[in-house]
């Protein structure tokens, strides 16, 4: 983004956007007690190029709170998301976003060709009926695609629900049981819908309304089988051979859900010509309208994925053959030198995955490193194997991340090459005991020694930190137990048992007061740096949570040592009112999902007297329950500290940092004088800043 000529920073009209759904809001409420995380990452489908597939839907939830606009506008041009809809009838079909929370706008084109030009346009609708949701009817086709735009009147976002019906006739299923599957090469898109189909077979995966078809391989390599942009939440087996009904020795492999979608996918090995029996179905009783892709990619890797750049995609797969025989090597050589291929593999759960190349038919060697980007360096690795056990072959297990990516590296001892096969396979969440502290510097520590917070001139450290330092007082520091892995910052957390003494994973103990070193936790990573924090005036916090067991709830706190005297302890006056160190106050966090998932923080006032450090110091602290006033309420250096009792679960991060200042950015004043802070604000901040800014 460019800097703009203007008293509105480029920051400033990120968080005038960011806050445009909170209307409504008392000219004098404090933004910090907004306690609901505001998710940053866009929609899925917010892009039209991402338009999620589907067929008819009932109440499919949306929200396009954190969209953007994107389109010709042919209808609307509010923050927009997309879908592309296959027709499973000929005859009307209704869609409809009666239910939505918000004054929506609808559009249909013809098509899912990305933008789509006047020519594709069918119908735009604002209000329906006596509503302020929108409506549309249309003749389709078929099999034929229609692309959906979904929208607000004027700046309008919010949650709502998408229902999707053609009346027409559905043709029912015509190879409904095994015995008459329906014959199938490389496919993609294939419409298909189990409406009216019945279950047969022997239920070695699914006992619910079933479709078959008899694919025939078009090479001899690895076959994906997909459902994904299916309307409904599916299963999918596959099995050797076209004879029915096939027997549990015949089944390949069954799967319900892929990756984080309720569709199916699965990976097998297979030879040209050779005939293989896929089972279509869904979840419990399910059925619905959905999308059959088969591809396979062959027993050789082309010579597009010989090199990093073009690593291949995978997921979990089964003996997914490869062959290194005309590879020649490319890559940073940290592991091997021999001839090489890559893929890029994204996790599908949070636990440990197994990376196994046993059953390859050469001396092989093997690589992983966090990230697909290319080329790794020394620190993305994560292990590198040659023999596994007393085998010739590679195998590697590591703890990953649902969602994250990994780059895979396969090879040969010295300059060996040959076939081989793939497995990967991902074991669920793996629960560790990681127990935790912070690294700020402690003046209270078990050595006596008085540690500083900032130098030239020399500030004494009362941050709490250590959690028992023998003398009984307090205050403690936040210490976490996680006998159970449950949410931590980031993408890592490291185990220490306190944070001057005893054993630390990551081989040195968060601080040493005699050398007055703090800040050594490597597990600090979950605080988007660098951070722009505005003098005297509204700001925000970027961080990411990792969530093993979803379900869980949990509370956010953040300090800021904006005096920089070395406590989180204090106030500090500002012209929009008083700036608390303690700036994030029990933000709670509700819903996440496993995996990782990047929070904002509400907004607070932050403040950087004249005179101060550059330096300042930030606390961190994700718990299962809300900060209620530490150890030592009263007491110098008690802001930040912890329960006596110690939390269950969660993780504390500490940082040193020189932050990004600012002027005050008018996030929440009154901009049009009529007694309330609301969107009709934001209307006339955009005019200002397009009458003063724009070039």
């Amino acid at each position: 983004m460019k800097r703009l000529k203007s008293k509105l920073t480029p920051a400033c009209i990120v968080l005038l956007l960011l806050g445009a759904a909170n209307a409504d809001m008392d000219v004098d409420a404090d933004p910090a007690a907004d306690g609901k995380a505001k998710i940053l990452t866009f929609p899925p489908n917010d892009l039209c190029t991402d338009a999620t597939r589907l067929g008819d839907v009932t109440n499919l939830p949306f929200n396009t709170t954190g969209a953007r606009f994107g389109g010709r506008g042919l209808c609307m041009i509010s923050p927009n998301i997309w879908y592309c809809y296959t027709a499973p009838c000929t005859g009307d079909v209704t869609v409809s976003l009666a239910g939505s929370s918000f004054d929506t706008m609808l559009a249909v084109y013809k098509g899912c060709e990305c933008y789509p030009t006047q020519s594709d346009f069918i119908a735009c609708n604002d209000d329906f009926g006596g509503t302020f949701q929108s409506q549309i009817t249309f003749a389709a086709t078929a099999g034929e695609q229609y692309l959906i735009e979904v929208g607000g009147y004027g700046l309008e976002v919010g949650r709502g629900v998408i229902s999707i019906r053609c009346e027409g006739d559905i043709v029912p299923p015509t190879k409904d049981d095994c015995a008459n599957a329906r014959p199938v090469d490389d496919v993609t898109e294939e419409p298909f819908d189990t409406t009216n189909a019945a279950f047969d077979g022997p239920g070695l995966c699914m006992v619910s309304p079933n479709i078959w078809f008899c694919y025939t391989a078009s090479c001899t390599g690895d076959v994906t089988v997909s459902l994904l942009g299916s309307s409904y939440d599916t299963m999918l087996a596959a099995y050797r051979g076209c004879k029915c009904p096939p027997t549990s020795s015949d089944l390949i492999a069954c799967n319900d859900d892929f990756g984080s979608t309720f569709q199916s996918q699965v990976t097998f090995a297979a030879i040209a010509g050779e005939q293989y029996l896929i089972e279509v179905g869904g979840y419990g009783n399910e059925v619905g309208a959905g999308l059959l892709t088969i591809e396979c990619e062959g027993d050789e890797p082309p010579a597009s994925k010989d090199d990093c750049a073009s690593a291949r995609p995978v997921g979990e797969v089964k003996d997914l053959p490869f062959d290194t025989t005309n590879t020649t090597f490319d890559g940073p050589g940290l592991c091997m030198r021999s001839p090489n291929i890559w893929f890029c593999y994204t996790a599908s759960c949070t636990g440990d995955a197994t990376v196994s190349l046993l059953g390859s038919a050469y001396d092989t060697m093997l690589a992983v490193y966090d990230g697909c980007e290319c080329y790794p360096k020394t620190e993305d690795m994560i292990a590198c194997n040659d023999d596994f056990g007393t085998a010739f072959q590679s195998q590697i297990t590591m703890p990953v991340v649902a969602g994250n990516q990994y780059l895979i590296e396969v090879g040969g001892y010295a300059a060996e090459t040959g076939q081989g096969v793939l497995n990967i396979r991902c074991e669920g969440t793996v629960v560790q005991e990681k127990p935790d502290l912070g690294d700020a510097p402690d003046r209270t520590n078990n050595s006596g020694s008085g540690m500083r917070a900032y130098a030239q001139p020399w500030v004494g450290a009362y941050f709490p930190t250590v959690f028992d330092d023998a003398s009984g007082s307090g205050p403690v520091g936040p210490a976490h137990v996680n006998d159970q892995l449950v949410a931590y910052l980031g993408q890592a957390i490291t185990a220490e048992t306190e944070a001057d003494t005893g054993p630390d994973e990551d081989g040195v103990n968060n601080i040493e007061p005699a050398a007055n070193r703090p800040n050594q936790d490597e597990g600090d990573d979950g605080v988007a740096m660098p951070l722009v924090l505005t003098d005297c005036g509204w700001s925000t916090i970027d961080y990411e949570v990792t969530v093993v067991k979803p379900s869980a709830d949990l509370w956010v706190n953040i300090w800021l040592d904006f005096n920089r005297d070395g406590d989180w302890d204090d106030t500090v006056d500002c012209p929009a009112g008083p700036a608390q160190e303690w700036a994030v106050q029990n933000q709670y966090l509700f819903d996440l999902p496993e995996g990782q998932t990047t929070i904002t923080s509400p907004a607070f006032l932050s403040a950087h007297p004249e005179g101060a450090h550059e330096q300042i110091w930030m606390r961190i602290t994700l718990s299962e329950q809300p900060w209620k006033g530490g150890s030592n309420p009263g007491e110098r250096g008690n802001a930040g500290s912890g329960p006596q009792s110690k939390y269950e679960i969660g993780e504390t991060e500490d940082y040193l940092f020189i932050p990004e200042i600012v002027e005050d950015c008018p996030l929440c004043t009154d901009a049009n004088e009529d007694g309330v802070v609301d969107i009709d604000d934001l209307i006339a901040h955009i005019v200002k800043w397009l009458a003063t800014c724009q070039q």
